[in-house]
């Protein structure tokens, strides 16, 4: 994995927007879309902040982004704890997207049906036929506890080897959430980790030493991909940042 440190979550973000552009054009250069998973959290907010704003909105061609979401809690778009609201208020609503490019998760459906749903939309992208879509880009965050995208210590997700969605009991919260499964993360050709704070050090030094499935952010380990980590200098605080 590689891992690139920035000074602060401010500069970590304008970094990464500046490689997602970057990623964008390299990868339209031989196809003809990008494919992109989103992720909640405060660190993926600022990010589409800025790409939201000059000079990187206008930077993208974004007729051509397809975007998916790697996790979703069971509530209603228009709901506080909503991603898909998240990324629709800082960044589907400022930048020229494509609504029906534009794939949320249903999160008011019952979960089981939610994620066959999610999963039969990504096939109508990705083909019937596909063992697994191969995203661009898929962007993660990073729990306190090891999670990242809604694969939690102990869930059931984290033995899913067939389904690409499923609807994830998480009993340590007494709550369901619709993910992505680690084979669909694994297959991308991108993933990217975007983590900032020091409350996120010692989880984020963890998930380096070995993969643990009481761990589940280090069982991230793309097949043939690409596997990057932005973290700010307070996740590695000994670490000299690579400016942005």
């Amino acid at each position: 994995m590689d891992v690139v440190v920035s000074d602060n979550a401010d500069v970590l973000a304008d970094r990464v927007a500046a490689d997602f552009v970057k990623l964008v054009q390299e990868t339209l250069r031989t196809q003809r879309r990008f494919t992109v998973a989103l992720s909640g959290g405060a660190t993926p907010e600022k990010l589409y902040t800025q790409l939201s704003r000059a000079p990187y909105v206008d930077q993208i061609p974004w007729a051509k982004i397809w975007i998916f979401f790697g996790d979703e809690r069971c509530v209603p778009p228009d709901h506080p704890d909503s991603n898909f609201r998240m990324a629709r208020e800082t960044l589907l609503e400022k930048a020229p997207v494509i609504a029906r490019q534009v794939f949320r998760m249903k999160g008011e459906d019952p979960p089981p049906q939610a994620a066959r749903d999610y999963e039969n939309e990504m096939r109508s992208v990705f083909g019937p036929d596909a063992t697994l879509p191969a995203l661009d880009l898929i962007l993660l965050g990073l729990g306190s506890d090891g999670h990242t995208a809604s694969l939690f210590p102990g869930s059931p997700a984290l033995a899913d080897g067939d389904r690409w969605v499923v609807g994830n009991v998480i009993r340590s919260m007494q709550t369901v959430r619709l993910t992505l499964t680690l084979p669909v993360i694994n297959a991308a050709h991108q993933v990217w980790f975007l983590v900032t704070g020091a409350k996120k050090a010692d989880v984020f030094a963890r998930m380096q030493q070995q993969e643990d499935p009481a761990c589940p952010a280090s069982l991230v380990q793309p097949t043939s991909g690409h596997l990057c980590a932005y973290v700010d200098r307070a996740v590695v605080p000994s670490t000299t940042p690579t400016q942005a």
